[in-house]
């Protein structure tokens, strides 16, 4: 039989265990955990705002936040959380960020110097590494697309083929062809669609199967010709837009691809291209291309008349250096309401990467000023942002501070690299 002290003793031992799982219990609430990270909704709301068009025009692109590191995402810990778990922990960072989608709340990014798609899941503050181990581990992603589905098409150019992940981010299978280096790619239908550096040209995939269904375009510069195809979106309605980071240029194509126009050309001005890079096409049909040259996003309509453009270099919030990515996507706007100017109203999101600098996952808002707000709401609380003009004698390449990549860095495969390594029949099991 236990005597009094014993019980007592036991009794403490009981009660501070209850307590430390009732603290632990507590520890969301006291964190103040939000989606994206940070420690409340007043710590993350900004102190100022970039928009574009520049003020005093009336604001239809709005910077909301960015993502460097794996605790961008990833909740505020506490100091009972430290004492407990220990303060070390393991941090992963952007490295050199290139294609990029997203999908019920998860942020998915090629990141070429880390060797896999790094997942930001926005809803569960988590980071994680995709396609980062095994036989069919990616070696230097480029471009991700994700079907209606929810399967995910990574494009690898150093391996010259195409991964294929499910919904819950398990690897499935690979296509493509012999010596294949694809770049940009999207998702159509039952088809796939991506940019081929080595074939110059567009191949069609049968997403399900993987069968290769048809080729268009071939080298040259006329029209329907590519020197180096490189980024590539879909509109709702089909129709294929490819850029040409050499010939500074946009195509369009119907589906099957017949030639359907252009538009671009290299240059100094607004409407022209220095170093373009991927594309995306929103629901409207509005065309965004990246231009790494200029550190900008420039925006198109279905005429490919050019609407306006959106950041440049500089310190102010927004800033892109070295863009290379972008995607645009309807849902989840929710996640990013603190962030938001309270004059503004958000419709849709735009991400963009950069492969330098601080915000290398960018995300951006497109909308409009709310019924009853004016210019002079925001007018307070703007940044102070560079034009992103270029002065006179000035060079879109005197921007940037590293020189501008070549060509082979472009896909993330330098010179003198290794040839495409293509997985193997036997690297169909899941490598995730």
């Amino acid at each position: 039989m236990d005597g009094p002290q014993q019980k007592q003793g036991r009794r403490t031992r009981t009660l501070g265990l209850a307590l430390a799982i009732a603290g632990l219990a507590l520890l969301p609430s006291l964190t103040g955990c939000a989606p994206g990270g940070g420690s409340s909704s007043d710590a993350r709301r900004p102190e100022t705002y970039s928009f574009w068009p520049l003020f005093p025009a009336e604001p239809r692109i709005q910077f909301l936040t960015s993502y460097r590191f794996s605790d961008d995402v990833e909740p505020v810990r506490s100091g009972l959380e430290d004492i407990i778990y220990g303060e070390e922990r393991r941090v992963l960072p952007i490295n050199k960020p290139y294609g990029l989608d997203m999908r019920d709340g998860r942020i998915y990014v090629c990141d070429t110097r880390n060797r896999g798609v790094i997942v930001l899941d926005l809803r569960t503050q988590e980071t994680r590494l995709m396609g980062a181990t095994g036989m069919a581990r990616t070696q230097s992603p480029t471009d991700l697309a994700i079907a209606a589905d929810g399967m995910i098409y990574v494009s690898d150019s150093a391996r010259g083929a195409i991964f294929v992940f499910d919904k819950d981010e398990r690897y499935v299978t690979a296509m493509g062809l012999e010596n294949m280096r694809p770049t940009g790619i999207d998702v159509f239908g039952d088809e796939v669609f991506v940019c081929d550096f080595t074939a110059q040209g567009v191949h069609v995939f049968d997403r399900h199967t993987g069968e290769h269904l048809r080729t268009f375009g071939s080298p040259g510069d006329g029209e329907g010709e590519f020197v180096r195809p490189l980024g590539l979106g879909i509109s709702a309605t089909g129709t294929v837009y490819v850029s040409d980071v050499i010939q500074c240029r946009v195509q369009r194509f119907s589906p099957r691809g017949d030639y359907l126009g252009d538009f671009g050309e290299m240059g100094d001005v607004v409407g022209t291209f220095v170093r373009p890079k991927m594309l995306a096409v929103d629901g409207e049909g509005i065309v965004f291309v990246v231009d790494a040259g200029f550190a900008n996003v420039q925006m198109f309509n279905s005429d490919d008349d050019l609407l306006m453009f959106f950041g440049s270099a500089g310190g102010h919030p927004g800033s892109m250096y070295l863009p290379a990515g972008v995607e645009c996507y309807d849902g989840d706007l929710d996640l990013f309401d603190d962030y938001v100017h309270p004059a503004f109203e958000a419709q849709r999101l735009v991400l963009v990467t950069n492969q330098f600098g601080n915000n290398k996952v960018s995300v951006y808002a497109i909308g409009q000023l709310k019924e009853g707000r004016t210019v002079q709401d925001i007018a307070t609380v703007r940044a102070e942002q560079d034009t992103g003009m270029l002065g006179e004698g000035e060079s879109p390449r005197d921007q940037l501070l590293p020189e501008i990549p070549s060509v082979e860095e472009e896909t993330g495969t330098e010179e003198g690299s290794e040839e495409p390594t293509p997985p193997t029949s036997d690297e169909g099991e899941n490598s995730n």
